[in-house]
């Protein structure tokens, strides 16, 4: 046996958490060559001691150097996880079932959605269409001018002539099933299928009426039909599509060998073909339909946002939204990857989100269940499916008018805010019943990816997908872990996504309400926070630390962003038992000590943050403090010879110029104060949470209120001493609501954020009424 080479790595890949397979066989292969390979599968037989342990120095010598081979060879977070192992069997296997990606069933689905799951309406659809033979050529003809006849067409047909390819067409339709070699020798209904540029529909249409019925059926050297070509290179022409459909049916079942599945399922997978998937699904019968098909259909619908489809399975065989389609992907899975399926995965802001609101959207008609999905017909003929936003009971719903332009930027943002209300408006209609699908029917490897969809809704922040979840599935969720074993609890803290954890902390108060069995709440919410990952971390351990999954990055300024990760600390440390506070992870490190470091930069940019802020603030304070206060001594008025003094005004302009500079020289004095308070500040972590946030607001309250006053102050002298003036004094005084109004479009966003999270009910309020 050969000696192990003790370097840093054994084998040139170090495994993380996305190269198992590449680093597995690469590993596997070099335990073999060094004869370790027996000790990590346990083919090695060694004598047991009394004690039951294995009893052999030779077994025991193997194992180590099995295991420094494995070890070393893994970095940061992948040893972390076979850290305590002491066999290299025990290691190895660790390693495979934490790491190692999903497998999919070995057989597919493969039959019908009417055999898996019937229905009422069987009998109602009808019977599966025969399929012709691949192909068809017809023999060429042999007159004299034959040859010159066809060079003409094919050249005409080469350079777009269209006008005269289908003159010669008229009078010769053997030319319509010549093989042109220019187009893989198809026809010219090929080349006109994929010139999609030159070639209009009604020249389509014109060549389609002159052709045979059988020669629709011919294919190209790849196997395609001229149908076909349309849906792979321009599948928006449907009435193209539609005329070769009505003058030969067989069209749907021809296909390329190495297409699956029906025409219907390839047209959906297209980014224009909804309005072509919808057609062909009109003519598809359920019986013809697989399982795993249908389930692509959906899938493939949630991907490209098209619902009309999907709608129409779904309410029909409610099941399918856990079906495995051809992609080994299951609907429900592929609709919670889709983060703009949900508002919860937008970033609107303040404007975006009144439009989004105002917007109101119709909910989806259920079907008729004796038939497929109407195709109804635009003013142009093309069928009604091209998006959502095309179908006739939401054309009405929008809130501006087709006067306005079309490269008006209003109407777009208007139109794009709208197309994305649409579609999570019906997403939350789909839910319930997918969710309604029976969990006893689902595979080992269903509830593995259902597993995966909910973690993934959960680090996006999808508390829609989430909060259907759990009321229509008593799944325990406390069973739900990602890789790292971490629970949606955990997920939702370290992603800082406050609606999902709040729901997930409240979630048994609604299992109780729908008498759904589960623990205590507050046996459950103990379970849950003091459950630990792969690293040892509990739940405030999570919260306690920065990762790249942590969405901080959207919140204005580092203080702030101190400040919410302080929040999120105590509001944990609220519901953790107080030995958990002082638990330690694999690290030997307890949560305070976690959030101290891994906010150390962070602290430091905060304090920066608010110094800065702060310097700024008192200059601006400290100016406005000495011209108010020289004002007040410089009230505008007359000198009177006689008396020898100077005689004031009493009328009420000048009553609002001494009212305001007292109020500008006392609340800028106060801000001052209160920015010296903060460049004074012992800057500890503790203090981000409320002291600092309370002296910012009262400082620049305070000084938006010294600014405003002494504009008012201003205007109110200039009044005095310019009275009769209209023509000077009105457009001063417009001017000097400028500073004003740029002191708030820059500093009172921040100054309502600051007072939100620093006095308003916070994002931990569990008596939010839309929770669930």
């Amino acid at each position: 046996m050969g000696r192990v080479n003790m370097t840093a790595t054994v084998v040139p890949v170090v495994l993380d958490r996305e190269n198992y397979d590449d680093w597995s066989s690469r590993i596997h292969i070099y335990l073999l060559a060094e004869d370790l390979w027996d000790v990590v599968d346990g083919t090695y037989e060694s004598p047991i001691g009394e004690d039951g342990k294995i009893d052999d120095k030779a077994w025991w010598k193997k194992n180590a150097k099995a295991l420094y081979a494995i070890q070393s060879s893994c970095r940061g977070d992948t040893y972390q996880i076979i850290k305590d192992k002491t066999t290299a069997s025990e290691a190895w296997y660790t390693l495979l079932t934490t790491l190692k990606p999903d497998e999919p069933p070995d057989e597919k689905e493969t039959r019908s959605v009417l055999e898996a799951y019937p229905t009422q309406t069987d009998d109602d659809d009808a019977t599966p269409q025969s399929a012709m033979e691949e192909g068809h050529t017809g023999g060429p003809d042999h007159e004299s001018n034959a040859n010159d006849i066809h060079k003409t067409f094919a050249n005409y047909v080469k350079h777009n002539d269209w006008d005269n390819a289908i003159k010669i067409l008229r009078q010769y339709p053997q030319e319509g099933k010549a093989r042109l070699p220019f187009v893989r020798h198809g026809t010219a209904l090929h080349y006109a299928s994929k010139n999609f540029m030159s070639c209009s529909v009604h020249i389509i249409q014109q060549l389609v009426d002159l052709m045979a019925t059988e020669d629709l059926e011919i294919t190209d050297d790849f196997g395609y039909t001229a149908l076909y070509c349309i849906i792979n290179y321009c599948p928006d022409r449907v009435q193209a599509a539609e005329c070769m459909v009505k003058k030969n049916n067989n069209l749907l079942t021809i296909l390329p060998r190495w297409v699956e599945g029906p025409l219907v399922v390839v047209a959906q997978e297209r980014t224009k073909g909804g309005a072509l998937a919808r057609y062909f699904y009109s003519l598809t019968p359920h019986q013809t339909l697989k399982v795993s098909d249908a389930a692509k259909l959906i899938s493939d619908g949630f991907y490209h946002n098209r619902f009309d489809i999907a709608w129409d399975l779904i309410q029909r065989y409610p099941k399918l939204a856990m079906a495995i389609d051809r992609n080994i992907n299951i609907p429900l899975v592929t609709l919670a990857n889709n983060r703009f399926a949900f508002f919860s995965g937008s970033q609107l802001n303040l404007w975006k989100k009144l439009i989004y609101y105002v917007i109101r959207i119709k909910r989806l008609p259920p079907i008729n269940k004796d038939s497929h999905i109407n195709v109804e017909k635009h003013e142009s003929g093309q069928s009604d499916q091209g998006h959502l936003s095309d179908q006739k009971e939401n054309k009405g719903h929008l809130i501006f008018s087709g006067n306005f332009h079309v490269c008006n930027p209003i109407w777009f943002l208007i139109n794009r805010i709208y197309q994305m209300k649409l579609v999570h408006e019906w997403v939350a209609q789909f839910l319930p019943l997918m969710f309604k699908a029976n969990e006893r029917d689902m595979s080992k490897y269903q509830r593995m990816k259902l597993n995966t969809a909910l973690c993934v809704a959960a680090e996006r922040g999808h508390v829609e997908y989430i909060t259907h979840f759990l009321r229509n599935s008593s799944y325990p969720v406390n069973l739900i872990m990602n890789k790292k074993g971490q629970n949606l609890l955990q997920i939702a803290a370290e992603c800082r996504h406050h609606k999902v954890y709040n729901l997930i902390h409240v979630s048994n108060q609604l299992r109780k309400k729908e008498n759904i069995p589960g623990l205590d709440h507050a046996d459950e919410i103990r379970a849950r926070v003091r459950a630990r990952d792969q690293f040892g971390n509990n739940l405030l351990h999570t919260v306690a630390s920065i990762t790249p999954l942590s969405q901080i990055n959207h919140i204005q300024g580092a203080a702030l962003q101190m400040q919410r990760e302080l929040q999120w600390f105590k509001e944990v440390e609220s519901i953790v038992h107080p030995k958990d506070c002082e638990s330690v992870n694999k690290d030997k490190k307890t949560p305070r000590k976690v959030f101290t470091e891994n906010h150390k930069e962070l602290g430091k940019e905060a304090e920066k943050s608010m110094k800065e802020t702060a310097t700024s603030c008192t200059v601006v304070g400290a100016l406005i403090v000495t011209i108010m206060f020289a004002a007040a001594f410089i009230v505008p008025g007359e000198n009177d010879e006689k008396a020898g003094r100077r005689t004031f005004l009493t009328n009420s302009v000048l009553t609002t110029f001494i009212v305001s500079d007292a109020i500008s020289l006392f609340s800028s004095t106060t801000s001052v104060i209160m920015f010296l308070g903060i460049l004074m500040s012992r800057y500890s972590e503790d203090d981000f949470y409320k002291s600092l946030p309370t002296k910012m607001i009262i400082g620049l309250f305070t000084l938006f209120l010294s600014i405003a006053t002494m504009m008012i102050v201003f205007s109110s002298g200039l009044y005095i001493m310019l009275e009769g003036k209209s023509s000077i004094v009105i457009p001063s005084i417009l001017l000097a609501s400028v500073p004003v109004t740029s002191f708030i479009v820059m500093q009172f966003p921040l100054f309502v954020e600051l007072f939100i999270n620093t006095f308003g009910p916070g994002i931990f309020d569990r008596k939010q009424k839309n929770l669930f």
